[in-house]
């Protein structure tokens, strides 16, 4: 039985910020909410309706831990839904009444993602686009998908008009199969996300801009050919027919795959430094609107190291409001982080700096100095309500400064409306938006934008330097 995740709160506050968060199929009801692990026969809460347990001894150390507080606020949700009941309703309609909901909860509760992601991945039919709970209150059924397990159908309607596409429910089934490994993985070793570099530093940089897609990476550029015949190139399977073990090919699939949503980072980072022909020895990045994610990945930034031979230090800035503070600063000052012995004996260097609060204000203190490439993952900066009051300050003062800076974004139409931004900005692209090949390839269901949407890490990106003309 899963211990690790049942100690979750308790392992993250040690200090270790790399836990699984709640599994959609939890949410959905097949999972337990505290031990993340399965049941034949689930447990509901009386109370709210939308947590699930495996066993009475999980329901309990949970209220304990988190659900005597979500459960008031579910109860408040879901009397809201009852006002709001319809027969029938639209995606649109659904979609826009979730996203009033989740921005109440978000101003209610800023810090507590479970809460709102709970809300935002519940259960509904996906015909009449009635709740789970809804249905529960008229003790109408609702009948899950037996191959990917997280598409509904109501008892009331007709299961030929709610059929998801293949494609949408291999990419559930996928989907559904990550959130397990990774729960697997954070029983065995305490971390939930897969960290792999290449071994040894490379002697001979071999450009990212020559390689297909993350198998020839693997392959060609990093230390993995045994994958080879083994792992499809598009990772979306095993090789028919190939010499390794299933169990084993299976986890090996899966542990790279996952690996790819933090590596997805340095490596998007190398390809940009390859876009401005950068070839400093000593490379100093900011990574601006930074969050814990980015320090979870931390890691795996000696990958650019790795890559880059001529690269001798490497120092790295994360600035973002939720970032922690120094003891009587906003700032943590440059400090030295390990390298790998190869590049220890080398007398490479990688350093960290971490300031809390907004880029344009850490641009006034004494300790910034201009960057080499300034970076952005995923920052929802022209979309988001902090968009006018905190992200345009940032973004006036970066082509001011004439600093190249590199952006992602989950999905094409983010991508396209900050580039629309932009350009009302002023800015000058180096390299339009576009596809991101370093994309993970860790699959994350989209619960308000797009019915059976999928979003990957870093999918579209674009750099841009100074103004027009």
């Amino acid at each position: 039985m899963p211990a690790k995740c049942k100690e979750r709160e308790r392992i993250a506050s040690s200090g270790n910020p790399d836990v699984p968060s709640l599994p959609v199929g939890a949410i959905r009801g097949y999972l337990c909410f505290r031990c993340f692990g399965p049941a034949t026969n689930i447990l509901k809460c009386g109370g709210c309706k939308r947590a699930y347990y495996c066993s009475k001894a999980c329901q309990k150390l949970d209220w304990g831990l988190i659900h005597k507080n979500h459960c008031k606020i579910f109860k408040t949700i879901n009397e809201v839904e009852e006002q709001q009941y319809q027969s029938t309703r639209t995606w649109k309609e659904y979609s826009e009444y979730l996203l009033q909901t989740v921005r109440i909860i978000r101003n209610a509760a800023p810090r507590d993602e479970a809460l709102r992601y709970t809300v935002q991945a519940q259960a509904y039919c996906s015909s009449c686009r009635r709740t789970a709970v809804q249905l529960t209150n008229r003790n109408i059924a609702l009948k899950r998908c037996p191959t990917c397990r997280l598409v509904f159908t109501c008892s009331e309607c007709p299961s030929s008009s709610t059929t998801h596409p293949a494609s949408v429910c291999a990419t559930y089934k996928n989907y559904g199969e990550i959130e397990n490994f990774r729960t697997a993985f954070f029983e065995d070793t305490g971390k939930a996300s897969p960290i792999t570099c290449t071994q040894f530093p490379r002697n001979t940089r071999k450009l990212l801009s020559e390689c297909g897609n993350w198998h020839d990476y693997y392959v060609h550029v990093s230390d993995k050919p045994q994958i080879k015949g083994v792992i499809r190139p598009d990772f979306g399977g095993l090789v028919e027919g190939s010499t390794a073990g299933e169990v084993e090919g299976r986890r090996m699939r899966m542990f790279l795959l996952c690996a790819t949503d933090n590596l997805s980072m340095p490596l998007t980072v190398v390809s940009a430094l390859e876009d401005i022909a950068c070839d400093a020895e000593n490379i100093n990045i900011h990574l601006v609107g930074a969050t814990g994610r980015e320090l979870v990945a931390m890691g795996n930034f000696e990958e650019i190291l790795h890559l880059i031979p001529s690269v001798r230090s490497l120092h790295i800035t994360a600035i973002g409001p939720s970032l922690m503070a120094g003891s009587d600063s906003p700032l943590i000052p440059k400090t030295s982080v390990d390298c790998c012995p190869a590049c220890k004996a080398d007398g490479r260097t990688r350093s960290i700096a971490v300031y809390k609060g907004l880029y344009h204000d850490y641009a006034k203190i004494a300790e910034f100095e201009k960057p080499d490439l300034v970076v952005l993952f995923n920052s929802g900066w022209a979309d988001g309500d902090d968009s006018v009051t905190d992200w345009a300050p940032t973004i006036e003062f970066l082509i001011g400064e004439d600093v190249p800076a590199l952006f992602t974004t989950y999905n094409r139409q983010e991508a396209e409306h900050e580039e629309e931004r932009m350009k009302a900005f002023g800015a000058r692209f180096l390299v339009g938006v576009g596809e991101n090949r370093w994309r993970g390839l860790m699959p994350t269901p989209e619960f308000i934008d797009e019915e059976y949407g999928v979003w990957y890490n870093n999918a579209f990106r674009y750099v841009v330097k100074g103004k027009e003309g």
